[in-house]
């Protein structure tokens, strides 16, 4: 993800960026299975055939969706 220094926050922002677009285009736009092996890893979400069973994976994905709902209708409240 071309990170040379984790600890650069733009750096760090920018692949994890690059990272979560690559994981939208494997899952066709799928932002719940992107999401879900952005934290659990895409082998597990592919060993699973969906979000793995994990209450670590299940609380984060449920959390992010939140906060993007939250800042997408603000925005849109905005306009």
């Amino acid at each position: 993800l071309q990170v040379s220094d984790v600890f650069d926050p733009r750096e760090n922002i920018d692949g994890g960026a690059r990272y979560l677009r690559y994981l939208l285009d494997i899952y066709n736009q799928d932002t719940v299975l992107a999401l879900a092996a952005y934290n659990a890893g895409p082998e597990r979400v592919n060993n699973y055939r969906g979000v793995p069973p994990f209450p670590e994976t299940r609380s984060y994905v449920q959390k992010v969706l939140q906060v993007y709902h939250r800042l997408k209708n603000a925005l849109a409240s905005k306009r």
